[in-house]
């Protein structure tokens, strides 16, 4: 039984082209929709489980372009963390 905090969480890089950069760098994400797994998972809402509301509604609902949504599985943490730093530091300015 999980115990404390949930496993998915959201963020925002700040540009369209940062978060693509993001979700097609990681090494320990699959890219998928679905956040029943083990495994960490990353997707970008507004191209894939979001991509059929309008952006006008996405925007109103806090779903921007940039926004990378992510479950963390049970790989080591310090992997994770390790693979999201270097996408996001590694990616257009």
């Amino acid at each position: 039984q999980a115990k404390g905090a949930g496993s998915v969480l959201s963020f925002q890089t700040g540009s369209l082209s940062l978060s693509k950069h993001v979700v097609e760098t990681t090494k320990y994400f699959n890219v998928t929709v679905s956040f029943g797994s083990v495994k960490s998972l990353i997707s970008l809402p507004c191209f894939m489980s979001h991509a059929s509301i309008p952006s006008s509604v996405r925007e109103e609902r806090g779903l921007t372009d940039d926004l990378v949504r992510i479950s963390v599985g049970i790989e080591d943490v310090d992997d994770l963390i390790a693979d999201l730093d270097y996408a996001l530091r590694s990616g257009p300015a």
